[in-house]
């Protein structure tokens, strides 16, 4: 008995628990997969599979649930809109970090807009803080907090980038 008389679960009752947490995942979890790359598409599915068994099965309701397989796929759902919810929040913020301010007399190019979102997020702030803010190379390497050496070569591979999409 450990503190306060609760028992402390024994080798073997983990071990039951575990197998139990297998033959779960080998029934359930070639659903789950497919449910997943459906949603998400082939590259996230097992992130996403893997995650919401390991929600569930974490979960002290999983023991009284009755549909193992509808609660999982649910599970499975919630984690998919959640990665899209992420990454639209993410995508929204890159582009408001690049995004100039603009102004009635500027027209909107579209390219321009496509061929910065192909960027990593650093580049785009150092294209941002060069021509936007005029900003030197030794001033985004402060702001950025990396090397002078980093943002030469990340500016230069943006430029490289930008003038391959742009052409």
């Amino acid at each position: 008995m450990g503190e306060m008389g609760v028992a402390e679960p024994t080798d073997a009752a983990l071990d039951v628990e575990l197998i139990d947490v297998e033959r779960v995942w080998r029934e359930l979890g070639p659903g789950a997969l497919q449910l997943a790359a459906a949603m998400v598409g082939p590259h996230d599915a097992h992130d996403i599979a893997a995650s919401a068994f390991l929600r569930v099965t974490a979960s002290a309701n999983w023991v009284q649930v009755a549909d193992r397989r509808a609660y999982l796929f649910r599970a499975v759902r919630n984690e998919a809109q959640n990665l899209y919810r992420t990454r639209a929040r993410r995508w929204r913020r890159d582009l408001a970090a690049v995004r100039p301010a603009i102004h009635a007399d500027q027209p909107i190019d579209v390219d321009v807009y496509r061929a910065l979102a192909h960027l990593t997020l650093r580049q785009r702030t150092v294209v941002f803080l060069a021509y936007w803010h005029d900003m030197t190379e030794a001033e985004i390497a402060e702001v950025v907090d990396v090397s002078r050496s980093t943002i030469h070569r990340d500016l230069r591979l943006a430029r490289d980038r930008l003038r391959k999409e742009l052409s």
